[in-house]
């Protein structure tokens, strides 16, 4: 099977930015994702494969180990002939599995010189192949630490394939959805409040942010999904004292449950949640109207956790409750 080019699947450079390379695969994830293309083989397949294309090309390790081996494949293909079954019935013959070499046939007529032909190809094939095994080595260990100290130790697990297995099941979520609305129940709002919280999320990760009542046990009357970097106005909120708790990760999975399978989707890659108050206390709301005017509340945060003084970090059991 051809190994497929992966920055022809997204669509770009082989010398873009992880930036370029992120908005890339996100426009035609959103573009081609199976909720949008219903009974859609086509776009299932093609769906499947930039997810693929992604998870490698946006991992500094798995990217240059691919760009290895798209140098590796290529090198040998140029130069080196066919050295398979020669005489009738070669023309038509399938190409050995383990390579894309068709290669040119022998000319019955002609006596080749072996080792002009193969030497320089063979050199260069030698060359990159230690080059790909050193770097395949130092990255599949991993460093552990016990009582005596620092261990590198070998990880026999075929990460990247487990990686690869476990994409399959992710699925994309839309900007600003609310994931937790079948454990926390429908969002609650005040349709003529203008009362609000804008939210500046930070370049480290996603987030799912809820607005917590202090008091009424606590209840949760929103939850939000932010992508990095995004900023979100939570309008509409009714009087009272507020706090956030906020959930921070990476590359949402549908799949993943929490509180033995009561609540379902998560990060894959999961940063920790915490709880956020202001300096002074908790976010106080109230909108007035007198006979002259109208006073409401807004504030403005941001969540980046290395800037923020008053955050507390909360279990997941603490989260959801």
């Amino acid at each position: 099977m051809q190994q497929k080019n992966y920055y022809i699947l997204l669509g770009v450079h082989n010398t873009v930015s992880f930036e370029e390379l992120r908005s890339a695969y996100r426009e035609l994830a959103k573009k081609h994702h199976p909720d949008k293309n219903p009974n859609n083989k086509v776009a299932e397949e093609y769906f499947k494969e930039i997810q693929e294309a992604y998870a490698t090309l946006s991992n500094p390790e798995k990217r240059k180990k691919y760009d290895i081996f798209c140098l590796f494949g290529k090198a040998p293909s140029q130069q080196r002939p066919n050295n398979g079954n020669s005489g009738a019935g070669t023309t038509n013959a399938k190409p050995k599995p383990h390579n894309q070499n068709y290669g040119k046939q022998k000319n019955p007529g002609f006596k080749q010189d072996k080792t002009e032909n193969y030497q320089i190809p063979l050199s260069i094939g030698i060359a990159l192949l230690l080059l790909y095994f050193i770097i395949s080595y130092s990255s599949n260990k991993t460093t552990i630490r016990n009582e005596t100290g620092l261990i590198e130790t070998e990880n026999n697990v075929d990460q990247e394939q487990v990686a690869l297995e476990q994409l399959e099941t992710k699925s994309l979520i839309s900007e600003f959805a609310s994931p937790y609305c079948n454990l926390f129940g429908e969002e609650k709002a005040m349709d003529d409040s203008k009362n609000s919280i804008i939210i500046h999320n930070g370049n480290s990760s996603e987030v799912i942010i809820c607005l917590v009542e202090n008091k009424n046990k606590k209840t949760t009357i929103r939850n939000q999904y932010m992508d990095i970097g995004s900023t979100f106005k939570m309008n509409n909120i009714p009087n009272g004292e507020y706090f956030l708790k906020v959930y921070y990760g990476t590359v949402w999975d549908t799949t993943k449950t929490f509180l033995n399978n009561t609540v379902k989707g998560g990060f894959t890659n999961e940063l920790g949640f915490a709880e956020l108050k202001m300096k002074n206390g908790f976010f106080k709301m109230q909108q007035e109207q007198t006979s002259s005017c109208a006073s409401f509340s807004t504030y403005e945060i941001g969540l980046n956790p290395s800037q923020i003084k008053d955050i507390k970090k909360i279990t997941a059991e603490q989260f959801f409750k």
